[in-house]
C-alpha cells in the first residue's frame, strides 16, 4: 500500500448518515434507493423548513440539498446550516439543474461545499458523497488535534510558567520580578547560579511566559559535549566537513529560529567557539561547519554557568566581549542555603508531586524533620530537596515524613555551628550541641521572617508555611518578642 493512501480516512457507508432535501418526490425517493443499495443511512425533508429541524435533531452527516424549492430555496437552507444551524463541519452538495458560472459562485459564497448538476450518474453521486464524508473526518481529526495543541500548549505552559516556581522569600522576590521585565523582550539573559537551584526552569519560565511562548525552547549544555562536535551541534555542518558527516545537518541555532536556545554551562564552551557565538549574536547569521554559505538566523540566547561570570572572565573561561553581549539582562537564582524561608512551601510542593505520581498519601512533616531541614545547608540546593523528599517514598503510604525516613550527611555549615557550640558551656554541661544548632537555625528563621512581615503574625507564618498558633509557641519557646 502507498504510504499516503494509509493516511486517507476510510468512509464506511454504514456509519454515516445522509440528509437528502428535495421537494419533489421522485428525486428523493430516487437519491434514497440509490444511497441506500451502498450502505448509507438515509433520511428525507420535502422543504427547507424541514431540512433545517432534521439537521437540529437527527444530526446528519452530509446534506444533498436541491436548490430549486419554494418558499425557502437550497441557497438560503444551505445559509442557515453554515450559519450554526448545524454542529460542527457539516458538507452540504448542492443539487441543481443549472450549472451556469453565476448559481455555482452564489452557492460557494454561502457555504456549500459541493455542487452536483442534474442529470448525473450514480457513480459521480457516490464519488462526491465519499469525497465529502472524507473531508468532514479529516475535519474532526483536525479539531481533536487542535483541541489536543491547545492542551499540551496549556499544560506547557503552566509547567514552565515563572509563577510554577516556588518561592516566597524576598530573594526569590527580586528573581520574578527581573524575570517578568525580561519575557516581555527578546533580550539576551545570562543566569548565574550554584547547581540545583533551578536555572533552567528560570530560563523557561522566561520563554514560556513571555513573547515566544509558542516558538521553539531549545536546550543544550555545553559541559555535556565534547569540544570537537560542540560547533558542529550549534551551527549544524555540510556533507563531509568532517569524518563521520555522511549527510548535511542542521544545528541548533536552525531549529530554535525565532525561538529561544538555552546555552547551559555557557563557561564551559572552548574559547574558540565562543568567538563564533560571539559573532553570532552580533551578525544574526551562522555558517555550518564546511560550509561558506551564511544563513540568517533570529534567535534570543538564555545562557547560565554555576560559576561566578566575572571570575569565569578573570580566569580565562569566558570571552569578555562574549559576557557583554550575553549580560543583557543578569539573573542571579540564591542557593537554597539562602533562602531556607522557602523550604516549607517547596517541601510541600514536593510532596504533592510525588503523591500523585506514586499514589501515596503523605499529608506532611513533622516538626523535627522541619528543624532538620532548616539546620541543613542543602549543598545541592533545589534538587537535593527534591530527591531527599523522594526517596521518603520507599517507606510505603506513610503518614508523615519523620526523620527516620531519610538521612542528610553532614555538611560545613554544620560542622562551623557545632564547633562553635562545642566552645560554649552548653558543650561542657553536656547538652547536644547538633541539637541547639537546629534550634539556633531555627530561631534566626523565625526572626528572618518576621522581620520580612514587619512583624505582621500571620504573614510571618505563611512565609514559614506553619500555623499562626505553632509559631506563637516557638516565639515563646526562644523568647522572641
Amino acid at each position: 500500500m502507498n504510504e499516503n493512501t494509509s493516511l486517507i480516512p476510510k468512509v464506511i457507508p454504514e456509519e454515516n448518515c445522509i440528509l437528502i432535501v428535495d421537494d419533489e418526490e421522485n428525486n428523493r425517493l430516487a437519491l434514497k434507493s440509490r444511497l441506500s443499495r451502498k450502505g448509507f443511512k438515509t433520511i428525507t425533508a420535502c422543504s427547507g423548513k424541514e431540512a433545517l429541524e432534521s439537521v437540529a435533531k437527527d444530526k446528519p452527516d452530509l446534506v444533498l440539498l436541491d436548490v430549486n424549492m419554494p418558499e425557502m430555496d437550497g441557497f438560503e437552507v444551505c445559509g442557515k446550516i453554515k450559519g450554526g444551524v448545524g454542529e460542527g463541519f457539516l458538507p452540504v452538495i448542492l443539487v441543481t439543474a443549472r450549472g451556469d458560472k453565476e448559481s455555482l459562485i452564489k452557492g460557494f459564497d454561502i457555504g456549500a461545499d459541493d455542487y452536483i448538476v442534474k442529470p448525473f450518474d450514480g457513480d459521480e453521486l457516490l464519488a462526491r458523497v465519499r469525497a465529502m464524508l472524507r473531508i468532514k473526518k479529516l475535519q474532526q481529526a483536525l479539531f481533536v488535534c487542535d483541541r489536543e495543541v491547545v492542551r499540551l500548549s496549556s499544560e506547557l505552559k503552566g509547567k514552565y510558567h515563572y509563577d510554577n516556581i516556588i518561592g516566597d522569600s524576598h530573594a526569590m522576590e527580586e528573581v520574578f520580578e527581573i524575570m517578568d521585565g525580561a519575557s516581555k523582550i527578546t533580550s539576551s539573559v545570562l543566569i548565574a547560579g550554584e547547581s540545583g537551584t533551578g536555572k533552567e526552569l528560570v530560563a523557561r519560565g522566561i520563554h514560556y511566559s513571555g513573547l515566544l511562548a509558542d516558538k521553539p525552547f531549545i536546550p543544550v549544555n555545553c559541559a555535556s559535549l565534547p569540544g570537537e562536535l560542540i560547533e558542529s551541534e550549534l551551527f549544524g555542518h555540510k556533507k563531509g566537513a568532517f569524518t563521520g558527516a555522511i549527510v548535511e545537518t542542521k544545528g541548533l541555532f536552525q531549529a530554535a529560529n525565532h525561538g529561544t536556545l538555552f546555552l547551559d554551562e555557557i563557561t564551559e564552551m572552548p574559547i574558540g567557539v565562543q568567538a563564533k557565538l560571539l559573532r553570532v549574536l552580533q551578525e544574526g547569521v551562522i555558517r555550518p561547519v564546511g560550509g561558506t554559505e551564511e544563513i540568517p538566523v533570529d534567535v534570543r540566547v538564555i545562557s547560565a554557568s554555576n560559576r561566578d561570570p566575572e571570575k569565569a572572565v578573570k580566569d580565562g573561561k569566558l570571552r569578555e566581549d562574549l559576557y557583554y553581549r550575553l549580560n543583557v539582562i543578569f539573573i542571579k537564582v540564591p542557593p537554597l542555603r539562602d533562602r531556607k524561608e522557602d523550604i516549607p512551601v517547596m517541601a510541600q510542593k514536593f510532596m504533592e508531586e510525588f503523591n500523585a505520581k506514586f499514589k501515596r498519601h503523605v499529608k506532611g512533616m513533622s516538626e523535627e524533620t522541619l528543624s532538620s531541614f532548616l539546620a541543613y545547608e542543602w549543598p545541592g540546593n533545589v534538587r537535593e530537596l527534591r530527591n531527599v523528599i523522594e526517596s521518603c517514598y520507599i517507606y510505603g503510604d506513610i503518614d508523615m515524613i519523620l526523620p527516620k525516613h531519610f538521612r542528610l550527611p553532614k555538611n560545613k555549615l554544620e560542622k562551623k555551628i557545632e564547633t562553635s557550640f562545642q566552645q560554649t558551656d552548653a558543650f561542657l554541661t553536656g547538652i547536644p550541641a547538633l541539637k541547639d544548632a537546629e534550634r539556633g537555625a531555627e530561631k534566626q528563621l523565625i526572626e528572618k521572617a518576621l522581620r520580612d512581615a514587619k512583624n505582621n503574625k500571620v504573614k510571618a507564618a505563611k512565609i514559614l508555611g506553619i500555623h499562626r498558633s505553632l509559631l506563637y509557641k516557638k516565639m515563646e519557646a526562644y523568647n522572641i518578642k
